[in-house]
């Protein structure tokens, strides 16, 4: 860190919140950086200036914001390829622009995400060995948790990239000090290695090849999406689109079951019950979890939900502060390089 502190770069634009949601995170991430940390929200000239106008209570600790004013915003709705070309003064373009060059060392985002992966892409450097990043996120399983790439940064992938992800996923759990080697496993329609797309089955050819004692991992075949929460397996690798369906899938039901326990025991409460329930929220609730991570480039790249809370961006840029204060991209460039 240098002596001036981490400067974690956040993204008011483009979500499917209005600006002052994000910028209500802000104010509960300044108590929780550590001195001399600071933030860097990016935003339209407009929008800055009514937030700082009618942000007096964060008057004590603006010092530790900074405001950049940017004249353009990508929209949910916009071609991601088309926008970052003809968008480049947005707080997106502009954020990762700053990112590369060392002005920031992370930014968060909640906005479109083909397009936060695609000027990641262009515009940051790779880790090794990889061509393609992927969006990963951690979910919780019985034995744990589980990486999941990719949960939407591709809709399309070939074989060789499914085990590009394998690796990225294995990485990050040993840069974090899993204790054994990460178990893989391919989500696909059934266990079977002829079941599923051509890709599928050329990327479980491909993964039994990979995962090896030199690789450090271990496959485990084809996973059917119901086993996935049972802990069968570290990492799950599947292509950006099955993965994002799956992700939100996971959410819908997660959220059904919390809200249906919930009305059944309002009208006789069981305090065993609504300790149990309070502690299923705490595990599935989605905005306890800091987004997913752009996994491939070589910075740190975080994409929240689109519709994410206060809570979940505050989540979000305190993932990023813990991966910059844990070391977590030289880990990364040690395991794939």
């Amino acid at each position: 860190m240098s002596a001036e502190g981490f400067r974690i770069g956040v993204d008011l634009m483009g979500s499917e919140q209005a600006p002052d949601v994000y910028f209500a995170a802000l104010a509960d991430v300044t108590r929780d950086l550590d001195d001399p940390d600071t933030l860097v929200a990016f935003g339209t000239p407009e929008v800055l200036a009514r937030l700082e106008a009618d942000s007096s209570r964060l008057s004590a600790r603006m010092q530790r914001l900074s405001l950049v004013p940017c004249p353009e915003v990508i929209e949910m709705d916009d071609s991601p390829l088309s926008a970052i070309r003809h968008k480049k003064n947005s707080s997106m373009v502009t954020g990762i622009r700053q990112l590369r060059d060392g002005e920031l060392h992370a930014f968060v985002s909640a906005g479109n995400t083909g397009a936060l992966v695609a000027s990641g892409t262009i515009m940051l450097p790779m880790l090794p060995e990889v061509e393609r990043p992927a969006l990963l996120a951690m979910l919780p399983t019985r034995r744990g948790y589980v990486a999941v790439i990719d949960v939407g940064g591709n809709v399309s992938c070939k074989p060789q990239h499914l085990v590009q992800f394998a690796k990225m996923g294995a990485a990050y759990l040993r840069s974090y000090g899993l204790n054994h080697a990460p178990v893989v496993g391919l989500l696909n329609i059934g266990e079977e290695s002829k079941k599923g797309t051509t890709e599928a089955r050329q990327a479980y050819e491909m993964l039994q090849e990979a995962c090896n004692e030199q690789s450090q991992m271990v496959f485990a075949g084809n996973i059917e999406g119901r086993e996935v929460f049972q802990g069968k397996v570290d990492v799950l690798v599947t292509d950006g689109f099955t993965g994002n369906i799956f992700l939100k899938t996971s959410e819908g039901v997660s959220y059904f079951i919390l809200e249906y326990l919930q009305d059944a025991f309002s009208e006789d409460p069981d305090p065993r019950l609504d300790s149990v329930i309070r502690t299923l929220h705490a595990i599935v609730d989605y905005d306890e979890y800091p987004g997913a991570i752009v996994s491939g480039v070589d910075r740190i790249l975080i994409k929240c939900h689109g519709c994410s809370s206060s809570r979940a961006m505050r989540k979000g840029l305190l993932g990023a502060r813990d991966l910059l204060k844990g070391g977590w991209l030289d880990a990364m460039r040690q395991q794939l390089g």
